[in-house]
């Protein structure tokens, strides 16, 4: 993934640093010393490897994390089950109550059970990721779309359920507003950047005018 090739070259480019700036100070200091810089050098060697080897470990436990987590979702009959009731109640919302649906006495309401089933399983996954435990931005690239939708469509059902216990999706109220953050911020690059592009087209075209 591209995260852990970014480890890899941040390893070696901080090796090499360390290696010649500790070349560079033993040229410099007084020959009595050499052997004791020689020394600070080679521990602060192993000790920066040791720290990005850990980085680049933890790296590697968040991957793996999101694609088990990734998998159980689509081996899981039962998530697969609710999220299609919950795509009826999206299709019905002009007809349903999704606030109302969040009081104790709709419990039993089939609509009510599939949206807190999904809602519940993706407010643990946002836990997971909040604890850096998955690797968000993959998680982000394959789920930004459903997740943001859920968070909008169901954000009465989610108020509702809040006003009982503050801390009901918690989590996956902060990594929905954080993946909409995330999405407008790369939606407004992309803009930008299509916006260079077409002045650079304009100016090309305004200079071959002129001559």
């Amino acid at each position: 993934m591209k995260k852990r090739t970014k480890l890899n070259y941040i390893l070696a480019a901080t090796i090499i640093l360390v290696s010649l700036g500790g070349i560079f100070v033993i040229h410099q200091v007084d020959e009595k010393l050499i052997s004791a810089i020689a020394i600070l050098l080679s521990a602060s060697l192993a000790l920066t490897a040791a720290l990005l080897n850990l980085a680049y470990s933890r790296q590697t436990a968040r991957e793996a994390n999101s694609l088990d987590f990734q998998k159980r979702l689509q081996d899981n009959k039962a998530y697969l089950k609710h999220i299609r009731k919950v795509g009826e109640a999206i299709a019905r919302r002009s007809e349903l109550d999704f606030a109302e649906l969040a009081q104790p006495e709709h419990r039993s309401n089939e609509y009510a059970k599939s949206i807190r089933y999904v809602l519940n399983t993706w407010e643990q996954a946002s836990n997971a990721i909040r604890h850096d435990l998955y690797d968000e931005l993959y998680l982000y690239e394959a789920y930004k779309s459903m997740v943001i939708d859920f968070g909008f469509y169901f954000r009465e059902f989610i108020i509702s359920s809040q006003k009982r216990q503050v801390t009901f999706y918690e989590n996956f109220s902060w990594l929905v507003l954080k993946w909409v953050i995330r999405r407008d911020s790369i939606k407004e690059k992309e803009r930008k950047a299509e916006l260079s592009r077409i002045f650079k087209k304009l100016n090309k075209l305004a200079q071959k005018n002129i001559h």
